[in-house]
């Protein structure tokens, strides 16, 4: 029931961006209204789990808002392993993904990410060659980790048991190493998804 109730709420983040949009382009809304009425997500909301109950889902997880992020360590499409505990210092959002190709548009804000000190990094359950090949192909200017067991995602509450598949979801882990955000589902925009990592990190 906590993460559904955070998860309405970054929905309600979510489509007060796109009421923002609409305003503009419609006259018929006062373009004076406040458009920015909730307040950034690790400052005012309440620690929720990263998934749904067993009952609700098939989905598990022990990580909670708030909680000190669980290492981790993935082989990467730059050829070498990623380790959680060296991004230490830095903002990390992370986002999940059964299918690689989902990743490719985050590239288009990654400058914008790392303007904010966050650093993006992809997670799917593809090998770490064909990582390498498509972020090569691509050209994508940020990490993407290989979860070929679905372990680190099942962790973090981004893997469905029962489907055998990981999850479209993202997490945001502070500079000291505490989950700040986490939203599971549906696939996001890459507006979305910088969206949701100005407002955690600068509460925009």
């Amino acid at each position: 029931m906590r993460r559904a109730t955070w998860t309405f709420i970054v929905l309600l983040a979510l489509a007060s961006l796109s009421w923002t949009r609409a305003s503009v382009a419609d006259p018929a809304i006062d373009p004076d209204a406040d458009r920015n009425q909730a307040p950034p997500p690790s400052a005012t909301l309440p620690r929720a789990p990263l998934a749904p109950s067993p009952a609700e889902s098939g989905i598990e997880s022990d990580v909670w808002v708030g909680d000190k992020a669980p290492d981790f360590e993935l082989d990467g499409s730059q050829g070498q392993p990623v380790r959680l505990r060296d991004l230490a210092g830095q903002w990390a959002e992370m986002v999940f993904t059964e299918n690689r190709t989902t990743l490719g548009p985050l590239k288009g804000i990654d400058a914008d990410l790392r303007k904010l000190g966050v650093r993006l990094y992809g997670i799917c359950k593809d090998g770490s060659a064909a990582l390498k090949t498509y972020a090569e192909h691509e050209r994508l200017p940020f990490v993407l980790l290989s979860d070929l067991t679905g372990q680190i995602s099942q962790l973090y509450g981004m893997y469905d048991a029962e489907d055998g598949a990981i999850q479209p979801g993202i997490v945001l882990i502070d500079p000291q190493g505490v989950v700040r955000m986490t939203f599971l589902g549906p696939p996001l925009h890459s507006d979305e998804v910088l969206q949701l990592a100005r407002h955690t990190v600068a509460g925009l």
